[in-house]
């Protein structure tokens, strides 16, 4: 029986947003597409309403059969505005995940149903999908915060007190429940014998879906004025071709020097950038690598459908709408493809497929 799982996100800047839909559209999709009858299984991940519901799909004397079961008591809770901290910055608000609250859903679940299908049903995953808001680090399950502290309650004669304690290096921090690629891979958060368990979890043609924006502004913008300089064409440009930049904002030299210091060493002038075409490619590969996308695929050695960075996402419209990367960024698709060798999802929405051996080497020299 093929399996899918599909996560869906909370929407914390509460414009009405409920991925849970997309996650309900996704498995009426999937299950039209099953001209054969073949049994399946769906299960979805609810952070917001803190549900994890089973559909269980089966084809019994050729009838379908659609059986529905929500885990019961459910150990987590649903996430209201109530469970975040409200600021407003120049006029916009911002909604921040309250610290303490360990009773909802987290990345770690998703994580630990995945290994659980390793474990109960080897090569049975055809998909995982997470519908959320989402950055370079990946999806913003609740948008919570790495801040590698948590806070004890220590009683003392005069009252209770809230004593701050930093956490070992690479601990995840108990507070955060949306994913950190450097530290959700390795021990102590997994085990060899876990991730080990999600890589088995995978149909050998399964994937992973991740539908959220991949926008770092920076980026976009240092890729949209390499598009439009004179040296650059959509094909073909020799790697020891050198692009002048005079354009650059001091973020875009800046980043493109910390990005490149190992390879490259100092800009020597911000404002007149000399640089072989080589080494903006490699600064793209090198952002691509850190992404949250790069690193699931890598580690749970399957392929993985996300943004290319710089790229964001918009919501479809008319029947079953899902999401799809902004058709705005036809330069940027055709750079990642004819420069650092990306295809595409088969849906023609635009996501990049981050495959798991992609590797960036450094140019020479």
């Amino acid at each position: 029986m093929r399996q899918f799982i599909l996560v869906a996100g909370v929407d914390y800047e509460f414009n009405g947003v409920d991925f849970r839909l997309f996650c309900d559209n996704r498995m009426k999709r999937l299950a039209a597409r099953n001209k054969k009858n073949e049994d399946l299984t769906f299960r979805i991940l609810d952070v917001r309403k803190g549900e994890v519901t089973t559909h269980e799909l089966t084809f019994p004397m050729g009838k379908r059969v659609e059986k529905i079961t929500k885990l019961t008591p459910s150990p987590f809770k649903g996430i209201s505005k109530a469970n975040y901290d409200r600021t407003v910055v120049a006029g916009e608000t911002h909604y921040r995940f309250k610290e303490g609250q360990r009773d909802k859903m987290s990345v770690l679940d998703v994580y630990r149903t995945l290994q659980q299908v390793g474990v109960d049903a080897p090569g049975t995953l055809a998909e995982l999908s997470v519908f959320s808001h989402a950055w370079m680090g990946g999806p913003i399950l609740v948008n919570s915060f790495d801040d590698g502290i948590i806070h004890l309650t220590v009683p003392s004669p005069v009252g209770r007190f809230r004593v701050p304690l930093s956490l070992p290096s690479g601990a995840r921090d108990p507070d955060d429940m949306d994913p950190r690629a450097a530290k959700d891979f390795v021990a102590p958060t997994m085990t060899a014998a876990a991730l080990a368990n999600l890589q088995a979890a995978f149909h050998p043609d399964g994937f992973i879906w991740i539908w959220g924006c991949a926008f770092p502004r920076v980026v976009h913008q240092m890729l949209h004025r390499i598009e439009r300089h004179p040296s650059y064409k959509d094909r073909g440009v020799p790697d020891d071709e050198v692009f002048r930049i005079s354009n650059f904002e001091s973020a875009h030299a800046d980043t493109l020097e910390d990005w490149l210091l190992p390879e490259r060493g100092p800009i020597p002038d911000k404002t007149k950038i000399e640089i072989e075409f080589k080494f903006l490619t490699h600064f793209f590969c090198k952002v691509t690598e850190a992404s949250y996308t790069h690193a699931i695929a890598r580690n749970a050695k399957v392929k993985a459908f996300g943004g290319l960075m710089g790229t964001y996402s918009d919501y479809d419209k008319g029947t079953l709408p899902l999401m799809s990367v902004h058709k705005g960024f036809a330069r940027h698709f055709t750079f990642y493809q004819n420069y650092l060798g990306f295809g595409f999802d088969p849906e023609g929405r635009k996501y990049g497929e981050y495959k798991p051996t992609f590797v960036c080497t450094p140019p020479s020299p």
